[in-house]
């Protein structure tokens, strides 16, 4: 292929990955999309023809090992008896197969550097402007209701789910304090000031999402700052002042924003209630402890292999009834952990390859200095304790894109950063 062809398909795949991320906490529907545009233009570019070459490479390889468990997935449809939801479910986890893939067969002279500083900015820009749009509509919503709570948690994010929003706002935080903290490459003062204002900005948008695994997410994005800060930088100072600024910040946003403090004295609740939480009602915290309990018993019955990728939500339900839990069945709720989820699924060698997913590539991280992919597996791991996030396209497309792009950036030399400006 000539230079000039292959330019153009390699603008094609900057502008698909930059309006994919920018879209992500606004719109959603519009991302299946923009990744078969992508994926139209690595077929047509010849990217299937590069596949053999992957072998080759040690981080090639590395790369496309995490299609590794979506193949598993489709070998548990081998052992399923609902294909309907089993192919449903290969549909929404189709990210997981593609995008490894896709990065795996780029060109070794591909600009993966710039397209990561530019997918960053995309990111942030869709972090901003969602968010804004939300605090327009609630305003226009509080001039109509005079209800304050039309600024927080479900009722405030109107395009997602504010576990997922708040997810999406941890890795802008985490990408924005970064760069206000490595120093390879200072900020100009100006940069410095426009950071600390939109980092603090989307942090009091994550504490209003009122989502308790993003606020934990947060509070852990701000502890590795400061380990950052001491060990990385030996900062002792400014470390021990950011500590005990987000202690103070912390302990503010539960004094004085009574909807989120109750979110959190329920956890304490539910978790001290000696008795069986009512069939009938319960909230959201019983609700995860009843359907872990029953996703326990499921794993006992189906320790080895699972159930199969199809039956996944049959075995759920059918132990909702067996335990009478009919408020649980008729919400047809998931495991609410993905460890838990994918452990019915496919077995012990499925949740194994799901850690080792998340375990290596942290430890390469580490390795690496690489503070935002570092943060994102952290921030992602919290979240999909207390969510099955790899069962829905919110957090299939996010987990599946920036994870293929980050551990592409592994290969980057060590303490050298995509240049922000």
């Amino acid at each position: 292929m000539n230079k000039k062809r292959q330019k153009i398909h390699d603008q094609i795949f900057i502008v698909c990955s930059l309006g994919l991320v920018f879209f992500m906490p606004i719109f959603g529907r519009i991302l299946p999309s923009v990744i078969f545009l992508m994926v139209i233009n690595w077929i047509i570019e010849g990217g299937f023809k590069k596949i053999p070459a992957i072998f080759h490479e040690k981080h090639r390889i590395l790369t496309i090992s995490f299609t590794v468990i979506y193949i598993l997935y489709l070998v548990g449809m081998l052992y399923s008896k609902n294909m309907k939801y089993g192919f449903f479910d290969l549909q929404i986890k189709l990210s997981m197969l593609l995008f490894p893939l896709i990065f795996a067969t780029i060109d070794k002279d591909f600009p993966i550097r710039k397209l990561t500083t530019n997918v960053f900015k995309a990111f942030i820009a869709g972090c901003v402007t969602g968010t804004l749009i939300l605090f327009i509509i609630s305003i226009c919503s509080f001039l109509g209701s005079s209800n304050p709570q039309v600024f927080f948690y479900t009722i405030f994010s109107r395009f997602l789910h504010p576990s997922y929003l708040s997810m999406y706002l941890n890795l802008a935080v985490s990408i924005l304090a970064y760069y206000m903290i490595q120093k390879e490459q200072p900020l100009t003062k100006k940069l410095r000031i426009l950071f600390f204002i939109l980092a603090f900005y989307l942090s009091c948008v994550i504490i209003l999402l009122s989502s308790k695994a993003g606020i934990f997410s947060l509070l852990f994005l701000y502890l590795l700052i400061v380990i950052y800060l001491l060990v990385i930088n030996k900062q002792v100072w400014k470390g021990l002042l950011f500590f005990f600024l987000v202690l103070v910040i912390f302990y503010a946003g539960y004094s004085f924003l009574p909807i989120i403090a109750e979110r959190f004295k329920k956890v304490e609740s539910v978790l001290s209630e000696q008795k069986k939480p009512s069939p009938e009602k319960m909230e959201s915290n019983s609700e995860r402890l009843v359907v872990w309990k029953a996703a326990i018993e499921v794993i006992r019955e189906n320790s080895i292999f699972g159930v199969g990728t199809g039956d996944v939500k049959d075995a759920l339900l059918l132990e909702y009834q067996k335990e009478n839990r009919s408020l649980v069945y008729n919400m047809r709720l998931n495991a609410h952990n993905q460890f838990l989820q994918t452990y019915i699924a496919l077995g012990i060698l499925g949740v194994l390859l799901l850690l080792s997913g998340l375990v290596l590539p942290g430890w390469l991280a580490i390795r690496r200095h690489h503070f935002i992919y570092f943060s994102f597996l952290l921030v992602f791991t919290i979240n999909i304790l207390v969510e099955s996030m790899l069962e829905v396209q919110a957090g299939v497309i996010y987990y599946a894109f920036f994870n293929a792009l980050l551990f592409s950036g592994l290969e980057i030399v060590p303490n050298k950063v995509p240049d922000p400006n």
